[in-house]
């Protein structure tokens, strides 16, 4: 393997500076020239009058993170194309997104998602609903600061703190200055470049590699293309079960119930814009992962008969697409730069969002609601949404520093953010279609599904060296000779250490912890609703007033549009302040708690009848 090209020149560094210094300079021209996010719709919302495309892009960027970039390419390598029927999983949540939720959202009409948790279930559990993202989405950040910057570093020569601390400094700048608009915008630039990078790496790669029909042929040979894997055995990583089934929870818990994403729908005029900004989110979405895909093949068609990892070219399996775009790219002056500008604009995207969500949240959601006898001004409130905003980007920083000193903090942290997103989506469930749940029940089942979920979380990380691995085999039949040798000596350590690890003593939760993540999502929602449901036929003995007061049924969604989607009308696709009011509704009782006549801004279709009622 030629190693000539693990460095990068003045262009590769150009092309980087660039894309800060643009992003720099749009967050300038936000915060000072244009709209100068004077107000709080402003700086959080966009003034809530952002186009459908540029708003599709920001939801892509907030979504498909640096993690995807480095992360896909390596799965199809490791474990073939069953990963692509996630496109099929996204399609569904995305019908889900726009046909149910986003018009909810919308109706309801608050800046912070989980405003809506205290209108149907009580102030306790919106609090503790939004310190569980908050938490979240903050180590996320920091990993999505850190771990690409260590994947490059190693691999390109780029030292890692220069591109923690730029990339860190320009998107707090941007962030805290330019609000939403400068959020957005720059999301959009590096959304063209993070497609212009993965498509300059697709085209030179079926280039080195001898031309498309080369690599599909050696991948087929490789069984990397499969769709065929429908085992019931939920310890296999990829199943077409796992994915459409897990894939589908996970993708619109992510789409839906995290204030990063649900936060872009607002910023748009109309719910139908909302709704069209959703779907080309998922049509972006879907030519991503085919190109990441694409990318998984090349790599495997590449290095299909020698192994980098076995031989030791890197240190770990997301260092595999900055490998190959260096061995493939980097006889090319800029081009390395400009794979490098993808990455970080895929890191930057991630964070700027997360950074302006997380404001949101603890302005709307905890100080706002703590001190409701204080109320701030409009313009005060923006201007401590920028301070808060600069505060959380330097966090952000430090908290990658601390990343630095713990192992396989990268996959631990990506999976706790898609673990905790389960147990939010099922009280949003529970809110949404089970009238009969108050909040002491809804606040006993999240908790122990975040208990639950947390612990099969750290259990299949400590024995994750225990659990058999399925990955399809990999082979070191074309290395060069003094390459087999070491990898053979190595071996030897390694055969030794793995009988060690046999005759140890395997924990009675193996079975538990050797499930596929791909089921964690499918785990934390049905946790969450089923203990909820089940302390809600225990006797009532809550102290708590809020669970006596009548519910709003403005607050709940019927079971005729949840379960009979043929029936969606042009009213429900439109914004609610343009669907005749609904007086005629009784009220109704059930289990002894009434509900209230919807208000004069009540869509139809988004109220409970006496019958809908009877059916929950």
């Amino acid at each position: 393997m030629a190693t000539d090209y693990l460095y990068l020149g003045w262009t590769d560094y150009g092309m980087l500076i660039f894309l800060l210094g643009l992003s720099a300079a749009i967050g300038i021209w936000h915060g000072c020239f244009g709209s100068k996010q004077a107000t709080t719709k402003d700086f959080l919302m966009a003034g809530g009058e952002m186009s459908i495309l540029p708003t599709a892009m920001s939801l892509l960027a907030s979504v498909m993170s640096s993690a995807t970039l480095l992360g896909v390419p390596v799965e199809i390598y490791n474990y073939g194309t069953m990963y692509l029927y996630c496109l099929f999983a996204w399609f569904f949540a995305t019908y889900l997104t726009s046909q149910l939720f986003v018009p909810k959202f919308r109706q309801i009409g608050c800046v912070s998602i989980y405003a809506y948790l205290e209108k149907r279930f009580s102030l306790k559990l919106r609090i503790c609903v939004t310190l569980t993202y908050i938490i979240s989405n903050i180590l996320f950040m920091s990993v999505t600061l850190y771990g690409p910057s260590l994947a490059l570093s190693q691999v390109t020569g780029l030292d890692v703190w220069l591109a923690v601390i730029s990339c860190g400094i320009i998107c707090t700048f941007y962030t805290s200055i330019g609000g939403m608009k400068a959020v957005i915008w720059t999301d959009v630039v590096q959304t063209c470049v993070m497609f212009i990078g993965i498509i300059l790496s697709i085209i030179f790669g079926f280039i080195d590699v001898g031309g498309i029909s080369k690599v599909f042929r050696i991948a087929n040979e490789g069984h990397r293309i499969n769709f065929s894997t429908f085992a019931l055995d939920p310890t296999i990583r990829y199943t077409f079960w796992s994915v459409m089934i897990g894939g589908t929870i996970y993708s619109t818990s992510l789409l839906c119930f995290l204030q990063t994403q649900a936060q872009r729908y607002m910023c748009v005029k109309t719910t139908r814009d909302a709704q069209k900004a959703a779907w080309i989110n998922w049509i972006m979405c879907a030519l991503v992962l085919i190109l990441c895909s694409i990318v998984g093949l090349l790599i495997f068609a590449k290095y299909h008969d020698c192994d980098p990892l076995k031989t030791k070219l890197v240190a770990r399996s997301d260092q595999f697409y900055p490998l190959f775009v260096i061995q493939t790219l980097g006889k090319f002056p800029g081009l390395t730069g400009i794979f490098i500008a993808c990455i970080m604009s895929a890191s930057l995207s991630s964070i700027s969002s997360g950074v302006n969500s997380t404001t949101t949240v603890i302005i709307e959601d905890i100080y706002k609601r703590l001190r409701p006898n204080q109320p701030l001004s409009d313009h005060l409130q923006a201007t401590i949404s920028k301070y808060m905003s600069l505060v959380l980007g330097i966090l952000t920083i430090l908290l990658a520093f601390v990343m630095s000193y713990l192992t396989n903090i990268l996959v631990i942290v990506f999976s706790i953010f898609g673990t905790l997103a389960a147990p939010i989506f099922g009280v949003f469930l529970l809110g949404f279609f089970f009238p009969r749940v108050n909040s002491r029940n809804a606040l006993i089942g999240f908790i122990i599904s975040l208990i639950v979920q947390i612990w099969i979380l750290i259990g299949a990380n400590l024995t994750s060296k225990q659990q058999l691995k399925k990955a399809l085999p990999t082979s070191i039949n074309g290395c060069s000779l003094p390459i087999v040798q070491n990898i053979t000596f190595n071996n030897t350590d390694t055969i030794n250490l793995n009988l060690e690890l046999n005759t140890a003593s395997n924990s009675i939760f193996l079975p538990l912890y050797s499930i596929s993540f791909m089921w964690y999502a499918v785990n934390g929602v049905l946790i969450t609703t089923i203990i909820a449901l089940l302390c809600s036929l225990l006797p009532n003995d809550s102290t708590s007033n809020h669970d006596d007061e009548p519910i709003d049924p403005s607050v709940l969604i019927s079971c005729r549009k949840a379960f009979c989607c043929c029936f969606v009308t042009q009213n429900m696709m439109g914004d609610p302040e343009n669907v005749p009011s609904n007086d005629h509704i009784d009220k109704s009782e059930v289990n002894g708690r009434k509900y209230e006549g919807p208000n004069e801004r009540d869509d139809s279709e988004l109220m409970l009848s006496p019958t809908d009622i009877q059916m929950l």
